[in-house]
């Protein structure tokens, strides 16, 4: 295991958080190349079972894509993962991929780079008359 120097309260955050009889959702932001990634994976590193990375300008197509291959990688499979073509169909087919693992116990499920996720040409939340940014 890689040392850590510094972030005692940051990992005491994330530790609590992992202890937590309930579903959490953590949002890491800060300035780059500070280490949210690595002191992420390092509390985490037992308990990822799916990790997806955006990725900067990316369509649509290519972040499903590789949200795919994130699947393929989570349950180790040597075949390549039927392609979905929305987003709710993706996160749909993880749920599928993912039940058996998360109700034998604790999962984080880690998404890096999420403002490269969401993005206008990733389509990944879709705005109506119903929903508008302020």
């Amino acid at each position: 295991m890689e040392k850590l120097v510094g972030r005692v309260v940051e990992k005491k955050i994330l530790e609590d958080v992992l202890a937590s009889s309930g579903a959490e959702l953590v949002a890491m932001y800060g300035r780059r190349r500070v280490g949210k990634t690595f002191l992420i994976r390092l509390v985490y590193e037992k308990y990822i079972r799916f990790e997806f990375i955006g990725v900067h300008n990316a369509s649509m197509e290519e972040l499903l894509e590789n949200f795919s291959f994130a699947m393929k990688k989570a349950i180790g499979s040597p075949v390549d993962m039927a392609l979905s073509k929305t987003w709710v169909a993706a996160f749909h087919a993880l749920e599928n991929i993912l039940e058996p693992v998360i109700t034998k116990g604790k999962a984080v499920i880690f998404f890096d780079e999420f403002p490269w996720i969401h993005t206008q040409k990733s389509n990944f939340l879709n705005y109506d008359n119903n929903f508008r940014r302020y």
